[in-house]
């Protein structure tokens, strides 16, 4: 079986092509006519969208096209409250999560356009988490929102006590997220001792040291997490 996974985020558009639930290869910034190029290879597809109006509205036509939405058949229990609100990425999280670690509470951090946090139990209940800016997000923020502090790129790491006004802003935003990441994995294991933690997203990279906790990186949760998902309707083709 031969499947593509394509998650069209608020950044970029990525893709995933399975075979026989092997990740063969991922791409990055695709767009419509890529993924028709690679539609003829595939036996199955799946397309996760953050969008209103997705790129790929003329596949979902297609019988052999899942389109990720709130009442498709998940492997999960989503316990999520108001759960027409809630990111297909996000959902696609926990269903990788669970993929990874069965059987154990794991919280999922996808640190990209926004850093959210998902939790789900042991009993593969999706109980929610949060959200919060992304690195980039937080550097726009500094710049727009002041009449004098310039626009920056980040870095992969700052120093504690920045010396000029462009180390004290990769001092407050790196360093910042870094004990907001930890602060909020110690609490989840207050709660749950036991629990697994996976990191994943464009910016998990800036983590990979400077946290404190144990943590799994995975940077193809949510394709693996959309593979899953096409699994399990694969008796509603």
């Amino acid at each position: 079986m031969k499947k593509i996974t394509i998650d069209e985020g608020n950044t970029f558009v990525k893709l995933a092509f399975f075979e026989n639930n092997q990740m063969v290869f991922r791409e990055c910034d695709v767009n419509l006519e890529r993924v028709k190029e690679l539609v003829s290879k595939c036996d199955r597809l799946i397309v996760s969208s953050v969008k209103q109006n997705t790129l790929f509205e003329p596949l979902l036509s297609s019988k052999f096209v899942i389109s990720l939405n709130p009442s498709t058949p998940l492997p999960i229990t989503n316990c999520y409250e108001t759960p027409l609100s809630l990111g297909n990425d996000r959902i696609a999280l926990a269903v990788g999560a669970t993929a990874n670690f069965p059987n154990n509470n794991v919280l999922v951090i996808d640190a990209g356009t926004c850093i959210t946090y998902d939790f789900i139990n042991s009993k593969k209940e999706y109980l929610g988490g949060s959200i919060s800016p992304g690195i980039q997000m937080r550097y726009n923020a500094l710049h727009h929102f002041t009449s004098q502090l310039p626009l920056m790129e980040s870095v992969d790491a700052a120093m504690l006590t920045g010396d000029n006004t462009e180390g004290s802003i990769h001092s407050g935003i790196i360093n910042g997220v870094l004990v907001e990441i930890d602060g909020i994995i110690q609490r989840y294991t207050n709660q749950y001792p036991d629990i697994k933690v996976i990191v994943t997203g464009g910016n998990a990279k800036f983590f990979d040291k400077g946290l404190k906790n144990t943590i799994f990186a995975n940077p193809n949760l949510l394709m693996e997490g959309l593979n899953k998902i096409l699994d399990y309707n694969e008796s509603y083709f």
